[in-house]
C-alpha cells in the first residue's frame, strides 16, 4: 500500500470531521433561512449513510510510532509489597513477574466495604416500605426519628467506610482479621443494634441462640425497636411477620476488651450477657440500652434470662409497658397518646423520597468503590508487559523510587504504537488484543498487539481533545501496542488504526453523522418525512466509540428522508420538501 493512498485516506478522516461541524453551522444556517418557511428540506437517507466508510465495524483511532516505551509500575495506593522479583539491570520479558502484593487488608476493605453496600442496600428497602405505608395512610415520623443515611461527597473516606456497627473492625487482632477475610467468621463489635445487624455466631434456637459482640463501655449498646421486630420475627418495623422466620432466641454478650478470645468457647473472654427469646414487638425507632453493669455473669457457663432494662433514650413507645407490648400491632396509632408528628404527610412524604434518592446514590458510589476494589485484588502480581532492561526499582519497605514509577523497563523489543482509547472502548477493548494500521510517512502497513492499557485517564489536553472531539465529558485512555512484524518504520510518523475488524455490520443499519440524530432522554429519534409531513420517529441507535457516527439499527432505512433536526421549523407535522446534501452542507 503507497504513501498516496495513505495521504489520501488521511484527507478523508479530515473531510469528514470538518463536515460534522459544517453539519451543524450549515444545518443552522438553513433552519434560520426557513424560519418563516411553510416547509422542511427532507435529505434521502441513502444520501447520509456512511456504511462505505463504517461498514466494517471498526472503530478508528490515531497512533505515533515509537522505538523505545517506558512501562512504570505505579504502587496500588495503601497495599503492601509481598515480594520484589527483579532489580535494576535484569533483562525482562513478557509476563514476567516484578513484585507481588499482600492483599489482606484490601480484601478486608473490599469485604467491609460490600457489608456496608448491604446495609445501605436494606436501610433502602426499609425507606421503600416506609415510603409505601406514608402513601397508604401510615403513621407519620419526625425526621429526627428517621434512621437515615444522607449521601456522602464520593469520597470513601474512613467514616463512610465504617457504619457504627462496623468500625471496630478495624481494630481486632490480626488473626481475627485473618478469619473475617477467609470467610470463617465475621465478629463484629456492635455499639448499635437493629434490624441490619447480624451475629458471629447461632442458629437462633434456645440451645443455639443468635450471638451478638457487644461494646462493654459504660454507655451500653443501643438496641434499636427494629432489632426487637427482627428476633420475634418481624420487618424492621414490626407490621409483617417475615416469610419463613419465627421468633428466635439471641444474646447480647459483653467480653473482655471487647474482643472474642475463642470463638469456639467464647467463655474465655466472656463477662457477661442477656439472652431472652424474641416475641415482643416494639416501635422501630424506639431505644434500649444494655450494658455489662445490668448483665447476667454465671460461673458455669448457663445461660440466664435477664430482664430488658429501661429505656435508657426516651422514644415515641414511653407510654408503653412492656405487658402491652405484644399487643402493639392491635393498637391504634392515634390512640396510643403519641405527639404529633411536627411535618405534615406531604411533607412526610417528599422527605422519604429524597431520602430514598440519597440511598440510591450512596449504593451506586459504594458499588463503584467496590470494583475499584476488586480491580486491584486482581492486580495483586505486577508483571512486565515488554522486552527489555530494568532501570528503576524502588525502595519496598518506603515505597520510595528515584524513578517516576516504582519500577521501570525500558523497551529494546522493536517498534511500538502508543495512542489513547476513549473510556466508551474500555469495555471492548482489553490488553492482549490486536489492532492492525498503516503509517502515513512510510505507508506501511501493520498488525500490533495492545500491551498496557491506562487504569487512568490522560491529563494531556491533546488526548482528550482526539478521543473526545473537544468534549470535556469523554475521557482518554492511553495505551501501548507492540508492533509484531519486523518493518521498517520511522521513529515519530503517525498511523491510522483499527479496532474490532473481526466484527460484522449489522444488516440493514444506517450509519449517520451524530448532527442528524437527537437524543433525549437516553431515547434517539430523528425527523422522517411521511406522507409529505414530518413525523417524529423513535428509533433504536448506539453512538459509535470515536464519536464520529450513530449506527441506527431500527426505525429508519436507505429509503426513508430526514430533516436536520434542529430549530423551530422542525417539528411534528411540517410540510417537507426534498433537499439534497449540497443544501445541508451549503456546497
Amino acid at each position: 500500500m503507497g504513501k498516496g493512498h495513505s495521504i489520501r485516506k488521511k484527507l478523508l478522516f479530515v473531510l469528514l470531521g470538518a463536515a460534522a461541524v459544517c453539519a451543524v453551522f450549515a444545518g443552522v444556517g438553513i433552519v434560520a433561512k426557513r424560519a418563516h418557511a411553510t416547509t422542511v428540506k427532507v435529505i434521502p437517507v441513502a444520501d447520509l449513510d456512511q456504511t462505505g466508510f463504517y461498514g466494517e465495524g471498526e472503530s478508528t483511532l490515531y497512533g505515533e510510532v515509537t522505538s523505545s516505551v517506558t512501562q512504570k509500575v505505579e504502587l496500588v495506593q495503601d497495599a503492601i509489597i509481598s515480594q520484589v522479583y527483579v532489580k535494576v539491570g535484569d533483562r525482562v520479558r513478557p509476563g514476567d513477574k516484578l513484585l507481588t502484593y499482600d492483599m489482606t487488608l484490601k480484601q478486608l476493605e473490599l469485604e467491609l466495604a460490600r457489608l456496608q453496600k448491604q446495609n445501605l442496600e436494606n436501610k433502602l428497602a426499609q425507606a421503600r416500605s416506609r415510603l409505601e405505608s406514608l402513601e397508604n395512610g401510615g403513621p407519620i415520623t419526625d425526621p429526627e426519628e428517621e434512621d437515615h443515611v444522607p449521601a456522602d461527597d464520593g469520597d470513601d473516606d474512613e467514616e463512610a467506610l465504617y457504619s457504627p456497627y462496623l468500625r471496630a473492625s478495624s481494630q481486632l487482632p490480626l488473626r481475627v482479621v485473618a478469619a473475617i477475610v477467609s470467610g470463617q467468621m465475621s465478629p463484629v463489635l456492635y455499639e448499635l443494634l437493629d434490624h441490619d445487624s447480624i451475629p458471629y455466631r447461632g442458629t437462633g434456637s434456645e440451645e443455639d441462640p443468635y450471638r451478638f459482640l457487644c461494646t462493654g463501655s459504660k454507655e451500653g449498646v443501643v438496641v434499636k425497636g427494629s432489632f426487637f421486630n427482627k428476633m420475634a420475627g418481624y420487618d424492621a418495623a414490626g407490621t409483617e411477620r417475615e416469610e419463613g422466620r419465627g421468633a428466635c432466641w439471641y444474646r447480647l454478650e459483653f467480653h473482655e476488651n471487647d474482643q472474642i478470645a475463642d470463638v469456639e468457647d467464647p467463655g474465655l473472654s466472656l463477662r457477661g450477657y442477656y439472652v431472652r427469646q424474641g416475641g415482643a414487638l416494639s416501635d422501630p425507632d424506639d431505644e434500649k440500652i444494655f450494658t455489662l453493669e445490668g448483665a447476667g455473669q454465671t460461673e458455669d457457663g448457663e445461660s440466664v434470662l435477664t430482664a430488658t432494662p429501661e429505656p435508657g433514650i426516651t422514644g415515641p413507645n414511653e407510654e408503653i409497658d412492656e405487658e402491652e407490648e405484644d399487643d402493639w400491632e392491635d393498637d391504634d396509632w392515634e390512640d396510643d397518646g403519641l405527639e404529633e408528628p411536627s411535618m405534615t404527610r406531604e411533607e412526610a412524604i417528599k422527605y422519604q423520597k429524597n431520602n430514598i434518592l440519597a440511598y440510591e446514590l450512596d449504593i451506586q458510589k459504594k458499588a463503584l468503590s467496590i470494583s475499584k476494589l476488586e480491580k486491584e485484588l486482581e492486580d495483586e502480581t505486577a508483571t512486565s508487559t515488554m522486552e527489555g532492561v530494568v532501570t528503576v526499582v524502588g525502595d519496598p519497605q518506603t515505597g520510595e523510587s528515584e524513578g517516576d514509577g516504582f519500577i521501570e523497563i525500558e523497551s529494546d523489543d522493536g517498534y511500538y504504537i502508543k495512542g489513547t482509547l476513549g473510556e466508551l472502548m474500555l469495555e471492548q477493548v482489553k490488553v492482549g488484543d490486536r489492532i492492525i494500521g498503516e503509517t502515513y510517512e512510510s505507508g506501511f502497513s501493520f498488525t500490533a498487539e495492545i500491551r498496557e492499557i491506562a487504569s487512568y485517564p490522560s491529563t494531556n489536553d491533546q488526548d482528550q481533545y482526539d478521543m473526545g472531539m473537544g468534549n470535556p465529558n469523554v475521557s482518554a485512555y492511553p495505551f501501548v501496542a507492540h508492533v509484531t512484524e519486523d518493518l521498517d518504520l520511522e521513529n515519530g510518523e503517525s498511523a491510522d488504526l483499527k479496532i474490532g475488524k473481526e466484527q460484522q455490520p449489522d444488516a440493514g443499519a444506517v450509519y449517520l453523522d451524530p448532527a442528524m440524530v437527537r437524543t433525549e432522554g437516553g431515547q434517539y429519534y430523528v425527523y422522517k418525512e411521511d406522507g409529505g409531513r414530518l413525523k417524529k420517529q423513535l428509533v433504536t441507535a448506539e453512538k459509535s466509540s470515536d464519536g464520529f457516527v450513530v449506527t441506527v439499527t431500527k426505525g429508519l432505512s436507505r429509503d426513508d428522508k430526514i430533516a436536520f433536526p434542529y430549530g423551530s421549523g422542525v417539528e411534528d407535522g411540517a410540510e417537507t420538501e426534498e433537499g439534497t446534501v449540497e443544501d445541508l452542507y451549503g456546497y
